[in-house]
């Protein structure tokens, strides 16, 4: 990943009270340097209540557990 790519990732609120909230705290501890943010709504209800997803750099990226969501998000930062 380039030093100049800026890496940008928003949660949903409403994923994050079933699904995130453990995964943003230890992305905003591990790498303080990424712009994650959470919103009360991202307008991808039919995402937000069956998995956890998260919008990195305005593309959705979800999985099927939080673990595989951590998993996608890192294999695509570490592939920008």
């Amino acid at each position: 990943m380039g030093e100049s790519q800026r890496i940008v990732i928003d949660f949903c609120n409403s994923n994050l009270m079933s699904f995130t909230q453990e995964l943003i705290q230890s992305l905003r501890e591990e790498h303080p340097e990424w712009n994650i943010s959470k919103y009360g709504c991202l307008t991808n209800c039919g995402e937000c209540s069956v998995r956890p997803f998260a919008i990195l750099n305005d593309d959705i990226v979800a999985g099927e557990t939080v673990e595989e969501l951590r998993a996608k998000l890192l294999e695509r930062i570490a592939n920008l």
